[in-house]
Order: C-alpha cells, then structure tokens, then sequence
C-alpha cells in the first residue's frame, strides 16, 4: 500500500507541476509581445549631408539623415552652436571611428581651431531625435 501511495504522489506532484508550468507559459509570451522590438542601431554615418547639433562644448551629434547618429566627443577646442564646423575626410566619407575624420571650428573672427576627436558613440534614431531638441550646455569655468 505504502508504494502505491508514493506512486500516486509522485503522479499528483508532476502534474501539479505541469500546470504550474503551463500557467506562466502565456504570461512569458505575453511579456515578450509587449516588449518593444529593440532599434537597429547603426555603427556608421554617410558624410554628405549631415546634421550636427551641438551639446556642449565637448559634444557633438551628427545625425545620418535623421535616421541615426553619432554622438563625438572632441577635445582640443571648444564647440560652439554659433561657430562653423568644418569636416575633412580621411578616405570615404563615411565615419565609423575617430580616425575617419578631422573636425575644425571656424569661429567668427575666421581663427581656425583644430579639435581632437576622442570617441565616437552611435546611437539609435530615437534616442538621436531626443538629443537634438537638447539645449547647449556651457560647461561652468
């Protein structure tokens, strides 16, 4: 008698179990279905044609088009919304890397200064749209 009953409970336990299982099987896809599909982000912009948006006096976005973008990180001058950037290409006009380009400031007074770019960070063309309505930030002296 006693091994029977261990049969029925092991029986019971399973299927107690099964139903468990199968209870969060529609909630787990249900999560999934409400989960936005994430954004292709891609890793490079097109040169001709670009829209840039200064951040601060540091950052720069660069948007492709206006379907994604690089935030670019410079050092060596101080980026301006009001001054001229001026882009050189080194090979195509794509960039990828801090390498593909050399970025300049012209100011008013027509003085030229050079800027080192220190990294390059794409971002998807949502978060792109949400850094362009940013206002520029003077950085405290």
């Amino acid at each position: 008698m006693w091994k029977l009953d261990r049969k029925v409970l092991g029986v019971a336990g399973a299927a107690v179990l099964g139903l468990g299982v199968l209870a969060l099987v529609p909630q787990v896809s249900d999560a999934q279905d409400a989960a936005p599909p994430s954004e292709k982000v891609r890793r490079c912009v097109n040169g001709p044609g670009l829209d840039t948006h200064v951040l601060d006096e540091e950052t720069l976005l660069v948007q492709d088009n206006g379907r994604s973008g690089l935030v670019v990180k410079v050092d060596g001058c101080r980026l301006n919304p009001h001054d001229i950037l001026v882009f050189e290409w080194h090979g195509t006009q794509q960039i990828c890397d801090p390498v593909d380009i050399q970025l300049s400031v012209r100011s008013t007074g027509g003085f030229r200064s050079h800027c080192f770019v220190q990294s390059v960070t794409p971002v998807g063309a949502a978060e792109a749209k949400v850094l362009a309505k940013q206002e520029f930030k003077r950085k405290a002296s």
